[in-house]
């Protein structure tokens, strides 16, 4: 039989798996605590593997702002439809509604077009050491700097993008081409921004700066 935790061959007389229960009398005799479920942390050391730690990309929920001012001027147009076709210009109510929905559908179909456009182009990467930036779409671009370089982080939103959890989050750098790098429609930046932050600070910790 096979032990279900490491999948070694079962002692036929005991039933007990040679290979955990070395383990085991490892951990006793050095007093190591075995780790359940998530475990201790293990502390940021050189030589670590860079992997990914967060991606996303762009979030049409960072243009609630337009869509909140599209939303009213499309009721406010129609308000005034409505009593324009009441009054002076009544016989030429089908006209006047042709010409209103179409603007208003132009304009939605504009600002779909380009939440649709930066959702597609833009996209942010964090691995271990490094932060990657990518946007365009013809003519692509991928920025890159490591996470030694990002000197502060800041996260904001204001009271539309708290209600749909979606910000941005602020890199100051060293980087000349980047010194603030604005990271827009982040959705659960407060996510993006404590991991973009960790790792930073693991790498402080793996150069031995002191942690800012």
């Amino acid at each position: 039989m096979k032990c279900p935790n490491c999948g070694s061959d079962l002692d036929p007389l005991t039933g007990v798996c040679p290979q955990c229960q070395r383990v085991e009398n490892t951990d006793q005799a050095t007093g190591r605590t075995p780790a359940s479920g998530e475990g201790t942390e293990r502390a940021p050391k050189r030589g670590d593997p860079d992997v990914e730690l967060w991606k996303a990309s762009y979030s049409p929920r960072g243009m609630i702002g337009t869509w909140v001012i599209l939303g009213v001027i499309t009721i406010v147009l129609i308000v005034v439809d409505i009593l324009l076709i009441q009054g002076p210009l009544k016989s030429h109510a089908g006209s006047l509604w042709g010409i209103t929905l179409g603007l208003v559908a132009l304009a939605w179909l504009i600002f779909l077009v380009i939440a649709w456009y930066r959702k597609a182009t833009i996209q942010y990467r964090l691995t271990t050491y490094r932060f990657y930036h990518q946007k365009g779409f013809i003519f692509r671009t991928v920025d890159s700097m490591e996470v030694i370089d990002i000197d502060d982080i800041a996260m904001h939103q204001n009271l539309l993008e708290r209600l749909v959890g979606v910000g941005r989050v602020i890199l100051r750098t060293k980087d000349p081409s980047d010194p603030l790098l604005v990271l827009h429609g982040v959705a659960d930046p407060l996510e993006a921004f404590k991991k973009i932050d960790k790792a930073r600070r693991d790498e402080q910790i793996r150069r031995s700066i002191k942690v800012q």
